[in-house]
This record gives structure tokens, C-alpha cells and sequence, in this order.
């Protein structure tokens, strides 16, 4: 730890008690469909966005590592946020990377202020693989946006929504607008069985204004730097879920008097067929939790390296070594995480089954996480990696749909 970076112990103390009120309604606020603008708006107002600014500029002074710990401590409360706020932190970390230009330095006061950043990278269904068909096109001194976006995690939460795009010339430009601009319309829609708070909409931009100083970049991005951060903020939130469904489960097994006619005749909480059942549990979390950390650490090293001025070459190797150890726990946890949440009713019987207990939301989030980036797909490409040393290919947008039969 250096100097100037705050304890875990510190860090997680200014945001317990919202924690412990997201994960106190978490049951009844996600069967409801009642999004915690109000919780979000406290983490906004005590700085949660801006973790990762050093204090001079308004942060916390956070290491990358510790932003995925509170992650993970915020995916144990709900999951449903880190989720929501992934395309914010990856902002964010672009941004402090141009901390000495005009435009690094105006948004991170922005952040510092406590506003958020959306997403608005993902064509609609049917657009071919790496297509955009979101323009954005000059307009007197600034610039015209228009076009549609799927899966715009956390728009609904953010004040601002970068949006990836293509110029007059068919070339790559991203832009920024306000997420409550005139022509923005955010439609609040996703109907996915989990993760149902995450605010993963389709959100439709009609003739936006853009100033010349919200764009954010032109042409292709630089090889893989910046890759795996996403996912491992997902990496993150299945640990989190982990450790929702083993804390819920020892709760309810500590508060249970009625015994099996099968066990042993003890309370579930001394029954050494339940007591090994738990513990099992607790060590598949315990190493969820250990694998997220060891990717964060992988990830953090790539940034420094980036920050630091390193030359290309070398960072982008960094990037790729991070993005098979974020690959690698993506691999362990899709798995370990779904099976952990159906595994703790192994241990209650019946009556966790109950609606009101929503216990099931553990498996629902965690099958609904791990749909992202198959986990299939992922392990062939650690496989190619470890055998012949080739890496990943470089996150293209959009959504190959073949020859229609």
C-alpha cells in the first residue's frame, strides 16, 4: 500500500451502512422491480464513482485492486449495481490516464461531482459483426448524433453516456452526451429473468447535439489496452453473489430448529451432514473471491504499466496477460458461482423455495452474469493462448447473424 492510498477497512466503513440497506430490500426491491435510485444517488453523493481519483483531484485515492474488492462488497449487497456502474469505472479510467489535457481534467471533475457515465456501445440485433450504424455527423460547430443502442447498462442511473459511433467518412468516433438531453430516450426495458435492476436498456438517440468537446475520439482504439476491465468488474460481481448466497445460507440454517427424519437428530447448525455442506460452500466462495482478486491484480499491474508511459508493445502485453487471468477466473466462476447458488437449497429443503425469501435470485443473477462473453468461447481462447501463445482478438461491437435460410 502506498502512501497516499486508503486502508480496505477505511474505504469500506463510508459505504456500510448503504450497503447494508441495499442488501437489507434486496429481495423485495428486485421481486418488486424497484430500482435503488435513492441508494445510488448516496453512493454518487459519498464519492463511490470516484474511487479511483487521487485526492487532489476529489477521489478517494482507491488502488484498481481495491475498486474491485468494493465491487465485490457492493455485488454482495446487490448485484444488480457493480453491473450497472462497470461502463462508469472503465470511463473513469480513461479519463485519469488524460489527467494532464483539457478534456481529462473536465470530465474528472465531472466524476469528482459525483456524476456517472452510461454505455451506448451495442448495435441493435441484426447488425453485422463489428457494424455501427449509429452516426454521428457535423453539424455547424459541433456535431449531430443519431442511431440506437441495446444493452445500455446503467443509463438509467447515469448523467452522461458515451456512445460509439461512425463519422460522414464510416470511421470510428465517440461521443459523450447528457443522459436527460433533448433526443435522448432511455426505454427502461430489459426483461432478462436476473440482474433485473441493472437498467440494461435500449436507449434511442434522435438528432442529440454534440459539442466539439464531447468527442471523446476518433479512429480504432489501441490494441488490446484497457481489455478485460469490463469483465472483470462481472468477475467481481459473481463473487459477490457467491458470497450473498453462502451468507443467506448460514443465516438461515443458524435460525432453523426443525431436523430431518434422515440426519442425525441435531439442529441443522450441528448436523455434521449440513456442517460439511456449508463448509464446502464457504471454500468454493473463499476461492471465487481469491481467483477475482488475482485477475484485479493482473489488471491492475497493465494500467500502471499504461500510466506509467510504457511503450506500446510492453502494455499491450500486459493487457493480454490480464484479460487470460480476468479469462481464467471468468472460466471458474460462471461455473462455481451458478452452482454455489443452487447448491444452498441442497441444505434448507422446501420451505427456502418460498417467493418472499427470494433465495432463487442468487441463481437467476449469477446464471444471468455468467451468460456474458461465452464462457465457452473464453476457454478455447485461454486454450489457444497457453498452447501457441495467441492472443485474443480485440473487442469488436456488433452481432454477426449469417445468411438468412
Amino acid at each position: 500500500m502506498t502512501v497516499s492510498e486508503p486502508s480496505d477497512e477505511s474505504l469500506l466503513a463510508l459505504f456500510a451502512s448503504v450497503f447494508e440497506r441495499l442488501r437489507s430490500s434486496a429481495a423485495e426491491r428486485e421481486r418488486e422491480r424497484v430500482h435503488p435510485f435513492a441508494e445510488v444517488k448516496e453512493l454518487r453523493e459519498l464519492g463511490f464513482g470516484a474511487l479511483r481519483l487521487p485526492r487532489e483531484l476529489g477521489g478517494h485515492g482507491a488502488s484498481l485492486s481495491q475498486l474491485f474488492r468494493l465491487l465485490t462488497e457492493l455485488g454482495t449487497a446487490d448485484s444488480s449495481l457493480p453491473q450497472a456502474l462497470r461502463h462508469h469505472f472503465f470511463r473513469t479510467e480513461i479519463f485519469l490516464l488524460k489527467r494532464d489535457t483539457p478534456q481529462g481534467r473536465r470530465w474528472l471533475e465531472r466524476v469528482a461531482a459525483g456524476d456517472l457515465f452510461g454505455n451506448g456501445t451495442t448495435e441493435p440485433h441484426g447488425a453485422k459483426l463489428g457494424q455501427i450504424g449509429t452516426r454521428v455527423l457535423p453539424d455547424g460547430d459541433g456535431y449531430r448524433l443519431d442511431g440506437k443502442k441495446i444493452y445500455g447498462t446503467g443509463n438509467i442511473y447515469a448523467q452522461w453516456l458515451p456512445v460509439a459511433a461512425v463519422d460522414q467518412n464510416g470511421e470510428p468516433i465517440q461521443v459523450v452526451v447528457p443522459a436527460d438531453g433533448a433526443g435522448v430516450a432511455i426505454l427502461n426495458d430489459w426483461n432478462g429473468f436476473g440482474q433485473r435492476l441493472t437498467g440494461t436498456d435500449t436507449t434511442v438517440f434522435h438528432n442529440v447535439a454534440v459539442p466539439a468537446e464531447n468527442v471523446l475520439q476518433t479512429g480504432a482504439s489501441e490494441g488490446h489496452h484497457g481489455a478485460g476491465f469490463h469483465q472483470l468488474v462481472l468477475v467481481a460481481t459473481l463473487a459477490g453473489i457467491a458470497r450473498a448466497a453462502r451468507d443467506d445460507l448460514v443465516a438461515d440454517v443458524r435460525r432453523r430448529n426443525r431436523v430431518y427424519f434422515t440426519g442425525t437428530g441435531q439442529i441443522p447448525r450441528q448436523d455434521p451432514i449440513i456442517q460439511e455442506a456449508v463448509g464446502t460452500i464457504d471454500a468454493i466462495v473463499r476461492s471465487c473471491v481469491a481467483l477475482s482478486e488475482h485477475a484485479a491484480l493482473a489488471l491492475q499491474r497493465a494500467f500502471e504499466l499504461w500510466s506509467a508511459g510504457g511503450d506500446f508493445q510492453s502494455v499491450d502485453a500486459a493487457f493480454v496477460a490480464a484479460e487470460i487471468a480476468v479469462g481464467a477466473a471468468q472460466v471458474m466462476l460462471s461455473q462455481q458461482v451458478v452452482d454455489v447458488a443452487g447448491r444452498i437449497f441442497n441444505c434448507l429443503g422446501a420451505s427456502s423455495t418460498l417467493i418472499p425469501l427470494g433465495l432463487d435470485r442468487h441463481w437467476r443473477n449469477a446464471r444471468t452474469v455468467a451468460t456474458h462473453n461465452s464462457v465457452l468461447f473464453r476457454s478455447r481462447v485461454i486454450g489457444d493462448y497457453v498452447l501457441n501463445g495467441t492472443a485474443p482478438e480485440i473487442f469488436r461491437v456488433g452481432h454477426d447473424v449469417g445468411e438468412k435460410v
